[in-house]
């Protein structure tokens, strides 16, 4: 496993940081709408619409439970890396709305209960 491009204090720090809630607490809405607007026949889809249910109006709490998986999706991690620093502040602004939203969506069926499709198997 490659080695993390912060540390494990300066992952927390950003999974801290106040000025990145508001943000994931809009981009959780916005994916809970979309995940509304899915075809009944997606994988997993009640699972997925009830925590959308859940979220739709995140409270800070909920949002800031999903900010330690979030900081740690390789996009939003390599993004806060790249900004050269430690400080959270800079840290959180250097992720950008689509980089969230993306994260989100990714994790989606994770924090529903969804389980991974099972892998085809090869005759």
């Amino acid at each position: 496993m490659p080695a993390l491009p912060l540390t494990l204090a300066t992952m927390d720090a950003l999974a801290r940081e106040a000025s990145l809630l508001p943000r994931v607490r809009m981009a959780i809405a916005v994916v809970a709408q979309e995940v509304f607007a899915e075809s009944n026949e997606t994988p997993g889809y009640p699972l997925r619409w009830n925590l959308a249910k859940t979220v739709l109006s995140p409270t800070e709490e909920q949002a800031a439970s999903m900010m330690v998986g979030l900081v740690v999706y390789p996009d939003l991690l390599a993004a806060a890396a790249a900004a050269n620093t430690t400080d959270p502040v800079a840290m959180a602004a250097a992720i950008t709305d689509e980089q969230l939203l993306a994260a989100i969506r990714a994790g989606w069926n994770a924090v529903s209960g969804v389980a991974p499709a099972a892998p085809a198997e090869v005759v």
